[in-house]
């Protein structure tokens, strides 16, 4: 049977959590071997900070075909459940970059009814020989290992993540060789045996309450495993779009993805009968984000393939579901602001009035507890603030998200976002006011007090 195939298509559905105030629960290929944590899943990155994600995805798969066995052609029906489960992990050296490794571990439940090709009568599993069994298998499959770096241009973010998978997963024997001599032979298999290098690329925009996300990715295999084996080169790409719908915890958004693969060999011959001979699949869906408390969140995600191109008679699949929860923690100690000039301006998310400090150069710092950047910059804003005592004073505005009254009064009529500063100088005159990444902001600070 095609196992293989069905097991390269699984799509995850499930991937982290863009902490930007948005679920991002995008799609990434969840194949053989184990892709990075995922494709569409951007967040932003701030020192110290360790994100882990458990997530799981669920695929139905039909297939009906007919074999030669011993006694003469058997038709086999076969109803598979393949199930992925994956521990990812990433933690941010910078601002800019990260490492991260994905654990995937699978389970495949196979049942197997056999019928007679003619009539269509079932038969006995005695009678169906050395192709196909019912069967539950498990294993890990190929962690995968990777750095992210991420920059921000305009009003883009951008994310590329570079790595590979390694062969850790249990490999199979030639399946084709062993059934030309009779023997019975299996075609799942859970790794590739093989190094595979894989690179996603992402962007990222947010238009009003709505985040648009484009994504690329490529896995090709580059030789041939101990027993002869080739997986397909893989990629895939898609367009996902969230929004909070004007909600506090929750988002929701749409996707498209196009995944396609290219035909194993085994022993560099593409067994186009019965094998991966290479396939092209449009899947479209929706998920759902829900964010309890700060620093956790559980997506869920829903695909259907709605267009296919295969080569040879291979498996086609259904309905793709997956969940997942994700949690970020801040591993660095946060920066002091004892004895400093720091307060915080009115209620979360009001539009409180903002009054400068006389005499000093007073810092207007608006962020939001999902902002990475705003956290980077709070540290080097008291940095800095160490460095020029008396001089400096830092009032913060807590913004919430994009509908709050603080965020429609200072950051929307000038298209501004996070982080963002207003500066104002000893006299109270308004010097500058901008939107930025935190080293561009606390240069623009320290030259006013210059």
């Amino acid at each position: 049977m095609r196992w293989s195939v069905a097991l390269a298509l699984v799509v995850a559905g499930v991937a982290l959590v863009g902490w930007r105030g948005d679920a991002q629960a995008g799609q990434a290929t969840c194949s053989n071997p184990g892709l990075p944590v995922g494709a569409a899943a951007s967040r932003d990155l701030f020192p110290g900070g360790l994100t882990m994600s458990l997530t799981s995805s669920l695929l139905t798969v039909h297939s009906t075909e007919i074999l030669d066995d011993a006694q003469g052609p058997v038709r086999y029906d076969a109803d598979l459940a393949l199930i992925e489960t994956r521990f990812s992990a990433e933690y941010a050296l910078s601002s800019w970059l990260a490492v991260g490794l994905a654990l995937p571990y699978r389970v495949v439940d196979v049942g197997v009814t056999y019928r007679d090709p003619v009539t269509g009568a079932e038969v006995s599993s005695a009678q169906a020989g050395i192709h196909a069994r019912d069967e539950r298998l498990h294993g890990i499959g190929d962690p995968a290992f990777n750095l992210h770096v991420a920059r921000e241009t305009g009003r883009v973010r951008f994310h590329a993540r570079l790595g590979a998978s390694f062969p850790v997963g249990r490999t199979e024997e030639d399946p084709f060789l062993l059934g030309q001599i009779g023997q019975q032979h299996q075609h799942v298999q859970f790794g590739t045996g093989t190094v595979i290098p894989f690179v996603a690329i992402e962007a990222q925009r947010t238009f009003g309450p709505v985040t648009t996300t484009m994504w690329g990715l490529a896995q090709p295999s580059l030789y041939d495993n101990e027993h002869g084996y080739r997986a397909g080169d893989r990629y895939s790409g898609g367009l996902t779009g969230t929004s909070a719908l004007g909600t506090k915890a929750w988002t929701f958004g749409v996707a498209a993805d196009v995944h396609g693969e290219t035909a194993e060999t085994w022993q560099g011959i593409v067994h186009a009968d019965e094998g991966n001979a290479g396939r092209v699949d449009v899947l479209l869906g929706g998920n759902l984000g829900w964010r309890p408390v700060h620093g956790l969140a559980v997506v869920a995600s829903v695909a259907k393939p709605v267009y296919s191109q295969v080569s040879g008679p291979q498996l086609d699949y259904g309905i793709v579901a997956g969940l997942g929860v994700i949690a970020s923690f801040d591993t660095r100690p946060r920066a002091s602001w004892r004895d400093l000039d720091e307060a915080t301006v009115g209620h979360a998310g009001t539009a409180a009035p903002l009054v400068p400090v006389a005499g000093k150069v007073t810092v207007f710092d608006l962020w939001a507890d999902w902002c990475a950047p705003c956290r980077e910059l709070d540290d080097k804003l008291a940095a800095l603030a160490r460095r020029y005592p008396g001089r400096l004073a830092v009032r913060k505005l807590d913004v919430v998200d994009i509908e709050s009254a603080a965020w429609l009064r200072y950051l929307a009529p000038g298209r501004f976002d996070l982080p963002h500063v207003k500066i104002y100088g000893a006299d109270g005159a308004l010097l500058l006011e901008k939107t930025a990444p935190p080293d561009e902001l606390v240069k623009a600070v320290e030259d006013a007090l210059h």
